[in-house]
């Protein structure tokens, strides 16, 4: 493969696209923090997915973007906490025709990366893949699903690096979908994440330990209806039904030992992604008018522990 691809955070899908891409021959920079960097260097990525074992060597590994250079491509997975301060850093693999491909939970990282990079070369992307870091560099798939949705941020962004990688991507075994207008999904899938992130946080458990509870599963719904009216006071036109089809993947679809990231983050005295996300949603809520008071809630209880320990 021709393309050059970058990617900035080799944390669960980081680590999950690595694993997958590099297993198909793609030859990858990686740009992480020098414990994780020295890790990788040492061992290598390693993913359990679907009863297999994965297990590549990037062709680099640094905590120095110039060592990289410019690349076609850059998978951009790090914590929207730390979107800022990784974007600063790969600078110098950004060259004009760079497409920066993010997934990342909600909208605060593509909207930051389009302010610092101009949004012509920003995509964006949602991915729902379920997936951890059991130890750096060591990433286990904990679903079946492998399905990553992503578009151009702006019709300017459009690329033929954009069909180039969503080609390469489904050779390597990802349930990779390109559109040419991928916000409503983005959105879409917003509305379920900070819904369950709320949830499995304030209940403490995994999907299946709350869905079938009708007084969890009603604030549940709530939460995601909450994100719906906010996205259409933003001019956002969400697929129709979106609460009961994400409801119904959460019962029928969904493994019951799902777990939210945040709530991994939670129990291990991490930092948490909650201004990125449901931060994120109130201000926007507030600027728009609509009334959130899950999230609220939510973020009102979580907030002392934003910053771990």
């Amino acid at each position: 493969m021709s393309l050059s691809i970058g990617v900035v955070g080799p944390g669960a899908i980081g680590g999950f696209l690595i694993a997958h891409l590099c297993d198909m021959g793609a030859k990858l920079s990686v740009l992480a923090r020098p414990g994780t960097r020295d890790a990788i260097r040492m061992n290598g990525i390693w993913l359990k997915t679907g009863g297999r074992e994965i297990a590549v060597t990037p062709e680099c590994v640094t905590d120095d973007a110039e060592e990289i250079g410019p690349v076609n491509l850059i998978l951009f997975t790090v914590k929207g906490q730390d979107t800022i301060s990784a974007a600063e850093s790969m600078r110098p693999m950004v060259g004009p025709e760079t497409r920066i491909l993010t997934f990342q939970n909600g909208l605060y990282g593509v909207e930051t990366l389009a302010g610092m990079f101009g949004p012509h070369q920003v995509l964006a992307g949602v991915t729902y893949v379920p997936a951890l870091v059991e130890v750096p560099g060591r990433i286990r798939h904990t679903g079946a699903v492998k399905r990553f949705i992503f578009g151009p941020y702006v019709p300017e962004a459009a690329s033929p690096i954009c069909t180039d990688f969503a080609r390469f991507g489904a050779r390597a075994g990802l349930d990779l979908t390109y559109l040419e207008a991928p916000m409503p999904e983005i959105w879409a899938k917003f509305a379920m994440l900070t819904a369950f992130h709320l949830v499995s946080c304030m209940t403490r458990g995994a999907l299946g330990d709350w869905i079938d509870t009708p007084e969890t599963r009603a604030v549940y719904v709530q939460a995601m209806e909450e994100v719906v009216a906010v996205a259409t006071a933003c001019g956002v036109v969400v697929p129709a039904g979106l609460v009961a089809r994400n409801l119904a993947f959460s019962v029928e679809t969904a493994d019951p030992i799902t777990r939210a990231s945040m709530l991994d983050d939670l129990e291990r005295g991490r930092a948490l992604e909650l201004e990125g996300t449901v931060g994120w949603l109130i201000a926007t809520a507030g600027r728009v008018g609509v009334d959130v008071p899950v999230h609220c809630l939510g973020y009102a209880m979580l907030k002392p522990r934003i910053a771990g320990g």
